[in-house]
């Protein structure tokens, strides 16, 4: 199952933001890593109003569940990470929302990697997400 179809659209509490002439900077600002995503932001920016970086859709687009669909989307480009078909993922906002189970800790780290990388994420919630046993 692709990383796409694992966005929890019924799980995901998101807040519907009305964007006014005096927003503030902070709504504008790259999230965790400081990188922007600047062909998505260009795209965005066609857009009138254009849509906070939370809710920036795969094609600039405004999308409710646009965080979570690009944190998805990056999931995809890791092959490694693909095979892990127990967990999901939920947006909260600009806070980016991981439910399920992974096989270890290491790869739990490095999807909260990934996540943070995404523009417009500011948190990473693991609180979720439990470590499988492994069977030896």
């Amino acid at each position: 199952m692709s990383w796409l179809k694992r966005v929890c659209e019924e799980e995901t509490i998101s807040l519907i933001k009305t964007m006014d002439s005096g927003q503030s900077e902070t709504c504008m600002s790259p999230g965790l890593t400081g990188e922007y995503d600047l062909s998505r932001r260009e795209k965005a920016g066609e857009r009138q109003p254009p849509p906070p970086p939370e809710y920036m859709g795969l094609e600039g687009e405004y999308d409710q569940l646009g965080l979570a669909k690009r944190v998805a989307e990056a999931f995809e480009q890791a092959p490694h990470i693909n095979e892990i078909e127990t967990l999901q993922i939920g947006q909260d906002g600009s806070t980016i929302v991981l439910k399920g189970s992974v096989p270890s800790q290491e790869i739990l780290n490095h999807l909260e990697d990934i996540a943070a990388k995404v523009d417009g994420t500011k948190q990473v919630d693991t609180t979720q997400v439990t470590i499988a046993a492994s069977s030896a």
